[in-house]
Parts: structure tokens; sequence; C-alpha cells
């Protein structure tokens, strides 16, 4: 089951959804672009620990994504 993961100052939310219910699958498209629109990171982890990928659009297929507030120097 697909599972995106939204860190941000609180730790994290999990939000886990069936590839199969296609109100779920448009609900995890929705999110996905309402977090990288107010400028988090999309990431899929990598395997066995090994660097993963930056996600530019939605992917159902993609197991884990996790959205990451970009970090703010000061």
């Amino acid at each position: 089951m697909p599972r995106q993961n939204v860190l941000d100052h609180t730790g994290h939310t999990p939000h886990a959804w069936d590839k199969a219910d296609t109100v779920a699958v448009k609900e995890a498209e929705a999110r996905f672009k309402e977090l990288t629109g107010k400028g988090y990171w999309a990431s899929e982890p990598g395997p066995n620990g090994e660097a993963g990928r930056l996600l530019k659009s939605f992917d159902p297929n993609v197991e884990t994504t996790n959205f990451m507030p970009q970090l703010i120097g000061g």
C-alpha cells in the first residue's frame, strides 16, 4: 500500500492509500500538488539505504513518498 509521509515541525504524519481506490488516488495526487506547491520537496527513498530520487510529479506507483519542507538559512 503506497504511503506519503509529511515531515514538519511536529514530526511526521503518514498517509496510506489504496492504488485501486480512484478517490484515494485523487486525494493523494491533490496532497502531492498542495505540498509541493507550498515548497515541500517530495522524494522517493532508495532501496537498502541508497540515495533516492526527487519527485517532480505525482506517480501513483511510488510506494513511499517523503515530503520535507525546504530548509531556510539565517
